[in-house]
């Protein structure tokens, strides 16, 4: 893990791996994908 400054693991790291997360898990089928309200 690279960090730039003292950000350390920001909020921006968390949300690509949920994202990443996500759509791995949408791929195998675990989650059902919903329109964003």
């Amino acid at each position: 893990i690279q960090r730039k400054g003292d950000e350390g693991f920001g909020e921006g790291n968390f949300r690509a791996l949920f994202e990443s997360i996500e759509q791995d898990q949408i791929k195998r089928g675990v989650l059902k994908v919903q329109a964003a309200e």
